[in-house]
């Protein structure tokens, strides 16, 4: 655990917004080069990663204040006990998008949500391939961003006695504990999918697949790796039965299983752009 990384001039450098910040600059490298490799214009590329970051750290925050506000301390020394206790006390917390407390299913429909007006109102063709653009990014934001969670202590484990468990310095909530590094399982999904996503990409059926992929692939380790985890700062619902991320996940992939088919079935038909084509001109203004 090292929740400082650095300091320097004075100031101390935070271990998990500066990995953040790491990640999303690879992301955004990575998603420019395949871009570019398309075909993209670089004007709209960068548009684009402008609206896709801050749709991102929108939908991190709003997602952590809607689901896990409960347990915030307040101004007036109370705790949380939900949403409108948190709002009540700082209306704006929504929007300090650089402070600690984000969700990363909060940052995909942020992102996903806002880019997609942007790619309609652009009039950009073969939308769907920019979503392939973006999943390294992703899995760059699950593997780097998950190690700056667990060299903040943020996200940890259920006590487990299996040879990998760590414990963390003491106060810790997990009070010296060994528990699961379940921060390192996420940033092994992230290593791993980044490996496949290499290795795949180029075999790609239809624009939007790669994407397809990691929401059907994400939503199934999430699923499961939630259930070793114990910070309960995550939201918990049902009585404590599933957590955010599951209720997701639950939700995403269907959602991912049905357009992949779908999607698949339109391009072996010949209605979507194959990645191995030409990219179609503009629409029009």
């Amino acid at each position: 655990m090292r929740p400082v990384l650095f300091d320097a001039f004075g100031a101390s450098v935070q271990s998990y917004p500066a990995l953040v910040v790491l990640a999303t600059a690879l992301g955004v490298g990575v998603g420019v080069a395949l871009a570019r490799r398309d075909g993209r214009p670089w004007r709209d590329l960068v548009d684009l990663a402008i609206v896709i970051v801050v749709g991102a750290l929108l939908g991190a925050k709003v997602f952590h204040t809607l689901f896990e506000a409960e347990g915030h301390h307040l101004t007036d020394g109370r705790i949380a006990t939900g949403v409108v206790d948190l709002l009540r006390d700082d209306p704006w917390h929504w929007a300090r998008l650089f402070e600690a407390g984000y969700v990363f299913y909060g940052a995909v429909v942020g992102a996903f949500l806002i880019g997609w007006l942007f790619l309609v109102r652009r009039r950009l063709p073969d939308r769907w391939s920019v979503g392939d653009y973006a999943t390294p990014g992703l899995l760059a934001g699950v593997l780097v961003g998950r190690v700056g969670c667990f060299l903040g202590g943020c996200c940890y484990g259920r006590a487990t006695d299996v040879p990998w468990a760590v414990a963390f310095p003491a106060g810790h909530a997990t009070q010296g504990a060994l528990v699961h590094p379940v921060q390192l399982y996420d940033a092994a999904f992230g290593l791993v999918g980044l490996v496949a996503t290499a290795l795949l990409y180029s075999r790609r059926r239809f624009g939007g697949e790669a994407l397809c992929a990691f929401f059907a692939a994400y939503s199934i380790y999430r699923f499961a790796t939630e259930l070793v985890r114990a910070d309960a700062d995550r939201g918990l619902w049902l009585g404590g039965t599933f957590s955010t991320s599951q209720l997701v996940a639950l939700v995403t992939l269907p959602i991912a299983l049905i357009t992949w088919r779908r999607a698949l079935a339109l391009a072996r038909a010949g209605k979507l752009r194959r990645p191995t084509e030409p990219l179609p001109p503009e629409d029009p203004a």
